[in-house]
């Protein structure tokens, strides 16, 4: 669900929430955006997966319980049943095979008893995984990687413990190093898990954010390797998707989060290039692509009063090309002012550039066909409001970019036809989006005509019957009565279009049942 903030001027930006995850199967991982939702392993698939752990414990107990543990901790001959705190001294043993065992029991037991992870915790079993991490290992190296993930999850003292015990570079170190695609899988996961929690957001900005863009989202984007090579991207798509995962909850970190995403080298560039594949591919309801547009939406917000200056600068200076100032005043000063200030809404945007970079992205007319094809055609409702929302977010501003993004949704992509069926959905986050572009758009009288023909009837549609319906959220009836009230002022004609269409009675029933 996202949140909004309005201004004086009646425009309206979003951005992402920082709570809300979903909670997924063995590899359970945090999402900043949506709320909460549980898909639970069925007790038969954690009792077969719980079956296969213990056959792999026992055998490598019966092994070594043979010899001896090298450690000292059973003698030669004597039959040992694996336990938590045996498993976390087992993890500091010479021999390998009882390290690995050991750290793939405590990931299962973590997986199905959130007791155990506080006994981790408190038995100070983190820092020896920390410490297995380091290892030369592979197998060691997956398995306390999965061991972290899982002792993480929803557990906001183990995330801290494994930042105060200099966990995540160690993390983003072998990330760096490992060509075990499982390890890195299983990494990913656990900086996702560890970004879920807003007082390591800053952290992870500062140490994780380029080595993950650089590690995992440019080479499984194919962005490097020209257009859409969807042939070359790394074995397993979870690496692609944990690692936005973890950068979409990075995205919800405020002002500084936003800021380095946008300066982050080849991020946005990643971003916009596997997205625009997906659609490409008929693939729109792709689960990686709706991170990727979360991000995006994130570091769109306030987009035109956060950009740097040069970019501002370079902006001002094509809108003066196009249209030079008249340096002789006018006979009627005030006249010519408002005249001025009229023509300022007409001054089409720069010339299109064919290809953008960075953080040029975020307002090119090539985003915004993107964002209305993930609209149209995507069968998730977060990779929808999130479209939407990004384009909220770039027509919320008083100046070049709020207008030029308008017009384009408007008249040069024919956008409204998407946006209206938006408000028509059961989803209430993706149809108070739709109502709160609707608003920003309608704020310049230049697109009215548009707006009339072909979302006009639809709005009155959606207008509740009383201010106490339920089934229409209060902040859509708020922006849909914006709208129209901008487009009747605009023309009267729009006020018998309502009227036909029982507009009118409505709107007396929410202003006098809203007293």
């Amino acid at each position: 669900m996202a949140t909004t903030e309005s201004n004086s001027d009646g425009f309206i930006k979003t951005v992402l929430p920082l709570d809300g995850f979903h909670v997924g199967l063995f590899d359970d991982t945090s999402l900043a955006l949506p709320p909460e939702e549980s898909i639970k392993l069925s007790n038969r698939q954690i009792n077969e997966k719980g079956f296969r752990v213990q056959q792999q414990v026992q055998l490598t107990l019966a092994r070594k319980s043979k010899s001896g543990v090298s450690n000292g901790k059973a003698a030669k001959g004597e039959a040992i049943e694996m336990t938590l705190d045996k498993a976390i001294s087992y993890l500091t043993a010479s021999n390998s095979e009882w390290q690995v065992t050991a750290a793939t029991f405590i990931q299962h037991q973590c997986f199905v008893n959130v007791d155990s992870k506080r006994m981790v915790y408190f038995m100070h079993g983190i820092p020896k995984l920390i410490k297995a991490l380091e290892s030369d290992n592979v197998e060691l190296q997956r398995a306390a990687s999965g061991a972290l993930r899982n002792i993480v999850f929803e557990d906001s003292h183990n995330k801290m413990e494994v930042n105060e015990k200099n966990g995540i570079p160690v993390v983003l170190r072998l990330l760096k190093q490992t060509r075990d695609v499982e390890t890195k899988k299983q990494l990913t996961g656990l900086l996702w898990n560890l970004s879920s929690i807003d007082s390591l957001k800053d952290i992870l900005i500062r140490e994780a954010l380029q080595p993950v863009t650089d590690a995992i989202v440019v080479p499984c984007s194919g962005w490097s390797d020209g257009d859409y090579p969807k042939g070359n991207l790394l074995s397993d798509p979870d690496l692609f998707y944990n690692a936005t995962g973890c950068l979409r909850n990075l995205s919800s970190a405020g002002l500084v989060g936003r800021k380095a995403m946008r300066e982050c080298e080849s991020l946005i560039d990643s971003l916009v290039h596997y997205v625009r594949g997906t659609i490409a591919d008929y693939k729109a309801g792709d689960k990686a692509t709706e991170n990727c547009v979360c991000i995006l939406h994130n570091v769109s917000y306030q987009l035109e009063s956060e950009l740097p200056g040069r970019y501002f600068k370079d902006l001002s200076s094509s809108r003066r090309d196009l249209f030079p100032q008249d340096k002789t005043p006018g006979c009627f000063a005030t006249q010519s002012r408002k005249i001025k200030q009229k023509d300022d809404h007409r001054v089409p945007f720069p010339e299109e550039k064919s290809n953008p970079h960075g953080v040029e992205w975020l307002w090119s007319p090539i985003i915004v066909r993107m964002y209305l094809s993930l609209i149209a055609k995507s069968t998730r409702s977060y990779t929808q409001e999130a479209s939407m929302g990004a384009l909220q977010n770039l027509t919320a501003g008083n100046g070049v970019i709020s207008f030029s993004i308008a017009q384009t949704i408007v008249q040069r992509e024919n956008g409204l036809q998407h946006i209206r069926r938006m408000l028509h959905l059961s989803e209430s986050g993706v149809k108070k989006t739709a109502g709160s572009l609707l608003r920003n758009i309608s704020r310049y009288p230049e697109l009215h005509k548009e707006m009339a023909n072909q979302v006009l009837p639809d709005l009155v549609s959606v207008l509740p019957n009383t201010a106490q319906d339920l089934q229409v959220p209060a902040e859509m009836t708020v922006s849909v009565c914006y709208v129209l009230n901008n487009l009747v002022r605009s023309d009267s004609q729009n006020a018998r279009t309502i009227l036909n269409n029982e507009g009118l009675r409505k709107i007396i029933n929410i202003s006098t049942n809203d007293r």
